[in-house]
């Protein structure tokens, strides 16, 4: 019964010798080469709510924003919802916000942090 057994599925065959490794240079291979990022600083001096829309399509193109709300009043409604909106922007694209003080504020894209510590040099 095992003779026949072994005639139905057939003989185990010795195993192959296992092929040579051969050996690769990295060297010889090129990383892709990219484009040069269109991503730019943009200075943007914000002025009403209708600049939202602008804003938004420049951080997703992976821009910089650099954001002056000095035209507002401190507690102004409009710049805080400005702001909010943006703060979602920032996190749609796993980017950074910033708010610097009461009138600038940083939006960068993915893979450019914010570093939120404030340098000071002063002259003794």
């Amino acid at each position: 019964m095992e003779d026949r057994g072994i005639r139905l599925f057939g003989r185990k065959e010795k195993a192959k010798k296992k092929s040579e490794k051969k050996f690769v240079d990295l060297n010889d291979y090129q990383a892709p080469m990219y484009a040069p990022s269109d991503a730019r600083v943009k200075v943007v001096e914000v002025t009403s709510y209708r600049d939202l829309k602008p804003l938004t399509d420049m951080a997703y193109r992976g821009n910089i924003l650099v954001l002056d709300f000095s035209r507002f009043a401190e507690e102004d409604s409009v710049k805080r919802e400005i702001a909010k909106n943006l703060m979602e922007v920032a996190k749609d694209i796993s980017g950074a916000f910033l708010e610097v003080s009461d009138r600038l504020m940083v939006l960068s894209p993915s893979g450019l942090n914010i570093d939120r510590s404030k340098i000071n040099y002063r002259e003794k």
